[in-house]
């Protein structure tokens, strides 16, 4: 089956407002800012810059941890399993550093999906 490109977003982290990572970095990707319409799309590739090199982070699909990693300096992402996102879901980064550290993280994703899928099941 055949990609189509969703392109990407970016989006900076702010202090915590979910009440999930109280007082840390939090970097989120609500519905309005991924602006997908598609039923189901992929996240293939995240890069995260800016937070602190002490730091770690998790990432969730709303309150489903999808995966854990290390280093939010400077980190690139690019999993054999791809991040399956539905339309609607929000996608976060919860840092485990101080929203006062001054390390601001910053996360680019792209996104793809497969048009075969909406076919199959009569959506898109």
């Amino acid at each position: 089956m055949a990609y189509l490109t969703l392109g990407s977003r970016t989006a900076v982290g702010a202090a915590d407002t979910t009440g999930t990572n109280t007082g840390n970095w939090t970097v989120s990707f609500p519905p309005n800012v991924l602006a997908i319409t598609e039923t189901e799309f992929e996240v293939y590739k995240i890069v995260i810059t800016g937070g602190s090199a002490a730091a770690s982070f998790n990432v969730y699909v709303d309150a489903q941890q999808w995966d854990t990693a290390i280093y939010p300096a400077g980190n690139s992402w690019d999993p054999q399993q791809p991040m399956i996102v539905r339309y609607g879901q929000t996608i976060y980064f919860y840092l485990n550093s101080a929203a006062t550290d001054g390390h601001k993280p910053k996360v680019t994703i792209w996104l793809r999906y497969q048009p075969e899928l909406s076919q199959i099941f009569g959506v898109s």
